[in-house]
């Protein structure tokens, strides 16, 4: 078998193990595996990212500033939309084929040869352990990693010494899975902070929230940032981007829109700010210029060329976030929405955000086995609305009812409701 058909069997062999374990904590068993691999993680300068909402374009715009201002970023960043190796890039590049191939193989090894097998790990345990691996093959500067929905039992917490963790905006998003309060799901996340690492936390968070980091960060002797949040303005917002006044920065642009990326954006300013307390200098015109220049697949990405933004959107406050930037938009026609979402209990909540929104919806089933018909989709938004539904039969069809459903107007098309919806969007070569 050639390289080629080893990295397809391979991928092959990825897509059929579970994405993750929610309820079972496997963190031991992946810090023994990195120590049958020679401890790479322990020779990586690790930036952390924890959190709800806002981990992958908080990561992002950290990567990209970094990148730009000379620095080598090794980036891992989950969930991949179309093809595995998005998840883990050096400066911007993703995993070659080779390198992927390698890599596995390499870790395999290892089980192997402990007893284990290639399913003994779900499919983020493998990338993790992957990411790790391959970065610690390169001279980086750092390396962002950001967790999945957990804390204490995500994977990436086999992290036992990062130098910095970055805390993302927590909500209740997990209850029920993390815990049956905010503060349990806090306290749960707040297991990534660790002795001496630096702890940034986002802006608009909780202050229950809060308290439980404080006194985690207390407790096991790290470093709370208590440098103050720069002054953000947004000035303009559209679907390509931002204009924003940062301090006494004037006229900066984001390439990532949604005005909630503000907040992320004054994250990731204090995360630099103790970075460069540290010496790692940076310059404001080429952060700036990264900030230009992010990309986030999936997340608020626009194609200018066909008037079509896709958004991995899926729980109620992502999707706050989404209709809040389309209404300060003031576009002259209702969006026409492509909609899949997963089996949830709080799908009403989504589709009250949703709804009055909406020019019209095509629903489509999510790539998921957790994902929620089609038609079942089709059946509650007609019982809550008056929005007129239309059912895609298959992906490849979503958008081609959406294009002709906005012939007689310049209508956004939005392709939302999870990654796994935009997984089956984007795979087709129609889009």
């Amino acid at each position: 078998m050639n390289a080629a058909d080893t990295y397809s069997t391979i991928i092959e062999k990825m897509d059929k193990l579970p994405v993750i374990e929610k309820n079972l904590n496997r963190v031991g068993m992946l810090q023994e595996v990195l120590r049958w691999l020679g401890s790479p993680e322990k020779k990586l300068r690790v930036i952390h990212i924890v959190g709800t909402n806002g981990k992958g374009s908080t990561g992002a715009m950290l990567a990209n500033i970094l990148v730009e201002n000379g620095y080598h970023v090794g980036h891992f960043s989950t969930p991949a939309i179309v093809d595995q190796r998005e998840v883990i890039s050096i400066d911007n590049q993703i995993m070659s084929e080779d390198d992927f191939r390698q890599v596995y193989l390499d870790i395999l090894t290892e089980i192997e040869a402990h007893g284990g097998y290639e399913d003994t790990l779900n499919r983020f345990e493998w990338l993790t352990l992957m990411a790790i691996v391959y970065f610690e093959r390169y001279e980086l500067d750092f390396v962002i990693l950001e967790a999945s929905f957990g804390g204490k039992k995500d994977p990436t917490n086999a992290i036992e010494s990062p130098f910095m963790v970055i805390i993302t905006k927590i909500s209740s998003d997990h209850l029920g899975r993390l815990g049956q309060t905010l503060t349990e799901i806090a306290q749960e996340k707040a297991a990534s902070i660790k002795p001496a690492a630096i702890v940034v936390n986002y802006p608009g968070q909780d202050l229950e929230v809060e308290a439980v980091l404080k006194a985690r960060c207390e407790a096991v002797g790290a470093i709370w940032s208590n440098k103050p949040h720069p002054v953000i303005t947004v000035l303009q917002s559209r679907p390509k981007g931002l204009f924003l006044n940062i301090n006494d920065i004037r006229e900066l642009y984001l390439s990532l829109t949604g005005n909630y990326q503000a907040n992320n954006l004054s994250t990731v300013i204090s995360a630099m700010r103790m970075l460069e307390d540290r010496g790692f200098a940076t310059t404001p015109d080429k952060s700036a210029l990264g900030l230009a220049h992010v990309q986030v697949k999936g997340r608020m990405e626009y194609d200018q060329e066909r008037n079509i933004l896709f958004d991995g959107a899926h729980n109620p406050e992502g999707f706050r976030g989404l209709i809040s930037s389309i209404r300060s938009w003031h576009l002259p026609f209702k969006p026409v929405f492509v909609l899949g979402l997963m089996e949830d209990s709080r799908n009403q909540e989504i589709l009250e955000e949703i709804l009055p929104q909406a020019g019209n919806v095509i629903t489509v089933t999510p790539d998921s086995p957790l994902g929620m018909s089609a038609d079942k989709l089709a059946a509650e938004i007609v019982l809550n609305s008056t929005v007129d539904v239309e059912i895609a039969d298959d992906a490849s069809a979503a958008i081609q009812l959406a294009r002709r459903s906005r012939e007689s107007s310049q209508a956004l098309i939005v392709v939302t409701g999870s990654f796994y919806t935009l997984r089956a969007i984007l795979k087709e070569d129609e889009v």
